[in-house]
């Protein structure tokens, strides 16, 4: 979606997520809300899910070698065929984004230099 310029696209690589560890060792403790780290070229993403009563709050935060904290600057985009939502990423590299409904989406993190997609994400 928002990679129709020039810049390179990076597939975001899952590293950890917290719906495969034991409910003994999760930090959240209501049902729904999970927690994803992806690594994408110089980057960390890490993503939470955040239920409320009628839709969910999806959370981001890039995390860089303080050499590119600089170029963490950019917009995010979540879309499916029926949503499209889009949030600044702060100076800090994080970013927010009220999620209406459950769904699978694609995450699209426009930076400077790049593009970060991770192709499919259950909310």
């Amino acid at each position: 979606m928002l990679n129709e310029s020039k810049r390179p696209a990076i597939q975001a690589i899952l590293v950890m997520d917290s719906r495969k560890t034991s409910l003994a060792l999760r930090q959240q403790n209501f049902t729904g809300a999970w927690s994803q780290l992806y690594k994408a070229g110089d980057f960390y993403l890490d993503l939470s899910l955040k239920p409320d009563s009628h839709k969910a709050y999806l959370q981001g935060y890039l995390v860089a070698d303080p050499s590119r904290l600089t170029q963490v600057e950019g917009v995010t985009s979540l879309h499916n065929e029926q949503t499209q939502l889009s949030a600044p990423i702060s100076l800090t590299g994080s970013f927010r984004l009220e999620v209406p409904q459950g769904g699978a989406y694609q995450l699209e993190i426009a930076l400077a230099d790049q593009v970060i997609r991770l192709d499919h994400i259950e909310v």
